[in-house]
């Protein structure tokens, strides 16, 4: 057949996905809320476009993903590195935002990390959800190595609500790098906006 998808996704790939976070977490996940993207960069662009704007503030534990950086600073994005050191298994906490002397506009995290490979706990991952939902702050969690595990399973962000923006892709987990195929799943609010961004960035 010859035309477009849809901007969102195929719906039954979306509805798959959904499936998938019922099997793996059991979430209830509205397809709807589910954005199919060109691998996880694709949908690092997306998010930061649409949440975020010129020179706003994003914060991320060093060391980090490099690519975060990039596209931030490509997209006149601020990163801020957070000092995370071998005690706190370079992941970031609330007390790390919590000593900046400006206010951030967004956290990234990933759990489990690249280079570190280090997880945030259930715990841990519910008190930065906490305390961005409460000071404004969008937090974007990168699970793309989730079900890359050796002892426990990684929490979703997705367990303590849904105001935390997802990004995953089937590279790592579903060994599948050379598709180029992501997706992310987002808060109601920014739904619209990367729809509008998709349509055009990516048709």
């Amino acid at each position: 057949l010859l035309g477009y998808t849809e901007a969102l996704g195929i719906g039954d790939l979306r509805r798959r996905i959904a499936g998938h976070y019922q099997d793996m977490y059991g979430l209830a996940i509205d397809p709807a809320r589910i954005v199919v993207t060109t691998g996880s960069s694709g949908a690092f662009l997306l998010t930061f476009l649409a949440a975020f704007d010129h020179g706003d503030r994003i914060a991320l534990a060093a060391p980090g993903y490099p690519a975060y950086r990039n596209i931030l600073q490509a997209l006149d994005l601020v990163p801020v590195s957070l000092a995370a050191t071998v005690e706190t298994r370079f992941q970031p906490s609330p007390a790390h935002l919590a000593v900046l002397d400006r206010q951030v506009r967004g956290l990234i995290v990933a759990s489990p990390s690249n280079p570190a490979g280090t997880m945030l706990s259930r715990a841990e991952l519910g008190a930065l959800y906490v305390y961005c939902r409460d000071k404004g702050i969008r937090l974007i969690s990168d699970e793309i190595y989730h079900g890359i595990t050796y002892a426990e399973p990684a929490t979703t962000a997705l367990a303590f609500g849904d105001g935390a923006i997802v990004v995953n892709s089937f590279s790592k987990y579903f060994s599948m790098t050379g598709w180029r195929l992501g997706w992310m799943i987002l808060p109601e609010d920014l739904l619209r906006p990367v729809e509008r961004l998709a349509q055009n960035l990516f048709i």
